[in-house]
């Protein structure tokens, strides 16, 4: 897939593309502090730009990882929608509401025993405890509004019925203030990543000091994944049924 299709023109390569067409190229791209999720919208050439990386290493890198690979990647853009919300519910946002009662304390415990050491463990400490307390807020909402949205906007299409939107004029309106949310978590983590030296604990770190940077480095992975289903599949074909209900009722 990868070769086929990276053999064509790569400076048209858009980051998000990459990864909807598999997932797996996810863990390549963040190996390089490529972000796919937040800033995903844009050519790879200028991705790596930003981070001095050769185009051609990433696309050699790429190729040689689906030729190798033999397992088949899941195709999230092909799957129903409230199929795909569901996968985000059990999953993701599953995931993050496991992490955060078991990362908390790690890093309270770090930060007591080491604080004094390493000062920057504060700053860590701080910001992760803003992106689990609007973690927590943000998928609340996306649970109790937007995702009831989007399946509403399904049944109406299944039903052909009028879409009544009840406050909103768009779905696009609840999807531009949760894509702001992902933006603002995505900015602290790559702070929390920027701060610990890409995860990567001192010579002398404690198990439990490399036990919290490992989490903080799972829960970041898990975030970029997060926000990819949401901000470049789920979203975008929220919007389109959207439109194509309201073209469906216009015509």
């Amino acid at each position: 897939m990868f070769r086929e299709t990276f053999q064509q023109d790569a400076n048209q390569l858009i980051v998000k593309d990459i990864v909807t067409k598999n997932i797996k190229a996810a863990h390549i791209l963040e190996k390089y502090g490529i972000d796919f999720c937040c800033k995903g919208n844009r050519p790879l050439k200028e991705a790596c730009a930003e981070k001095n990386v050769s185009v051609e290493k990433i696309i050699s890198e790429l190729n040689s990882a689906e030729t190798g690979d033999t397992d088949s990647p899941k195709r999230y853009e092909n799957w129903d929608l409230k199929f795909l919300i569901e996968y985000i519910i059990n999953n993701h946002h599953s995931y993050v509401r496991n992490a955060i009662p078991q990362l908390l304390p790690h890093l309270e415990k770090v930060v007591s025993k080491h604080g004094n050491k390493f000062p920057f463990l504060n700053d860590i400490k701080s910001i992760f405890k803003d992106v689990a307390k609007e973690m927590q807020q943000h998928m609340y909402k996306e649970e109790k509004i937007l995702f009831h949205i989007i399946r509403y906007l399904v049944d109406c299409y299944k039903f052909d019925e009028k879409p009544k939107m009840n406050g909103f004029k768009t779905v696009k309106d609840p999807i531009e203030s949760m894509e702001a949310e992902h933006t603002n978590a995505g900015g602290a983590m790559e702070k929390i990543r920027e701060l610990t030296n890409n995860f990567t604990p001192p010579e002398d770190a404690c198990n439990t000091f490399k036990l919290t940077y490992k989490e903080l480095q799972d829960f970041e992975k898990d975030l970029h994944i997060h926000v990819h289903l949401e901000n470049n599949i789920l979203f975008p074909k929220a919007i389109a049924l959207e439109n194509s209900l309201i073209n469906k009722i216009a015509s």
